[in-house]
């Protein structure tokens, strides 16, 4: 879905609203609006939009009184905070408007949001109180947001591939976001290779995934992804790639892991063989590699029965 998302006085593109949209699969249209003169936004946002054609604009606190005074047509509108007492001369709103508001906003009063529902003849559940302050960059808020776009993904089917955001770490698992939906990557889910046992070793709240959906028990509304079933051919136990003591790879550094069970519980680097396929590199220093890097490695021992392998730096 494409969005026109317009920025408030004294904020930049790429804030925190707008990563939320475009993190959950929209295609973002985010320009740099002035904060000294109020047309020229106007303009820039019109010009934006025509270039667009969005299905959706998102206008927060200054940017939402830039929305209610460009001409966007039959396009549906979400209004975050408006500011549309202090700029412009639009007073009122199209059908199908929401607005999301805070009634401890200490900057835009929600008794604007609530005149300017009554002005435009909108239904009382047009305004949606949320969140604890003007910004609405908390969870709830952002959902809402997102809601209100009219954006939730398709429902989800077994063997689609989505893009997902690790919302919190546990020792068996990974707890991730697609759009509302929640995706619990296990822990034998995320590697051919047992190279950790915890996935508080594998990643951080925050990043970013690639995973196949592999059940959805819609009843009780759980849905399991896995890394290893989208990527098949990096199994090196019964597939096509097969490994050998004295093998020498190139590996991609995923991140510096500081206790790490394979090393004893000393540092280690988590490496990638190939996508799905982790190992960890022992006996290295913090701060030598990043995410990233490559680096040679040459494997020195495997154990086909419990299906590890361990690697050394290639001098």
């Amino acid at each position: 879905m494409k969005i026109l998302f317009l920025h408030g006085w004294q904020s930049v593109p790429g804030g925190v609203k707008p990563t939320f949209l475009a993190r959950h699969g929209h295609e973002v249209a985010n320009p740099k609006l002035p904060d000294e003169d109020f047309n020229e936004a106007v303009r820039i946002a019109q010009a934006k939009f025509d270039r667009h054609q969005p299905q959706a604009v998102v206008g927060s606190s200054r940017g939402g009184a830039v929305a209610m005074n460009m001409d966007s047509g039959g396009v549906k509108l979400v209004l975050l905070c408006p500011a549309w007492k202090r700029h412009g001369t639009a007073r009122t709103v199209k059908p199908g408007t929401v607005i999301l508001h805070s009634r401890a906003d200490d900057v835009v009063p929600f008794a604007d949001s609530e005149e300017l529902v009554k002005n435009s003849g909108l239904p009382a559940s047009a305004l949606v109180e949320v969140g604890t302050d003007h910004r609405l960059a908390d969870p709830e808020p952002l959902r809402k947001m997102l809601e209100a776009c009219g954006s939730a993904p398709e429902a989800l089917n077994p063997g689609d591939v989505v893009r997902v955001v690790v919302r919190k770490t546990a020792v068996f698992g990974l707890f991730c976001e697609y759009g509302t939906d929640e995706i619990l990557v296990l822990i034998p889910e995320i590697s051919w290779i047992p190279s950790f046992a915890s996935c508080e070793q594998v990643a951080a709240v925050g990043d970013e995934l690639e995973v196949k959906i592999v059940h959805i028990d819609r009843e009780r509304n759980k849905i399991a992804g896995s890394l290893r079933a989208l990527h098949p051919e990096s199994d090196p136990w019964h597939g096509a790639w097969r490994l050998g003591i004295g093998d020498v790879l190139e590996a991609t550094v995923v991140r510096w892991v500081e206790k790490a069970d394979r090393c004893g519980d000393a540092g280690g680097y988590l490496l990638a063989l190939r996508p799905a396929a982790l190992v960890m590199l022992c006996g290295q220093e913090a701060g030598r590699f990043k995410s990233g890097d490559r680096v040679a490695v040459r494997v020195t021992a495997i154990d086909a029965r419990q299906g590890k392998v361990t690697v050394a730096q290639v001098p």
